[in-house]
């Protein structure tokens, strides 16, 4: 019975802190404008596991040129998010 009363008051104390005021009247955060028109985003290549056989030969045709075209889309899509973040400081190593 000794060992439950503090399991009950820890437990009490962080149902307590889950209602915290503080938290609760925060402010919703301003709606910023979009840094890139959506009619510049690349569209996303299309999935191509539908078009599989199970021939080695046959799937790798079909997989090779389709990871070349999400390989080019998601350098697009870095390059798109590096001009939206601005310039970046490099990271510093301890």
């Amino acid at each position: 019975m000794k060992r439950l009363i503090p399991l009950i008051l820890l437990l009490g104390g962080c149902t307590a802190m889950q209602h915290h005021p503080a938290t609760a009247a925060a402010a919703p955060p301003a709606p910023q404008t979009a840094c890139v028109d959506p009619a510049q985003i690349p569209a996303e290549p299309p999935m191509v596991g539908n078009k599989f056989n199970g021939d080695a030969r046959h799937d790798l045709q079909v997989l090779a040129p389709n990871a070349k075209a999400l390989r080019d889309w998601g350098e697009q899509m870095h390059a798109m998010l590096m001009s939206c973040a601005g310039p970046v400081a490099a990271p510093t190593k301890p």
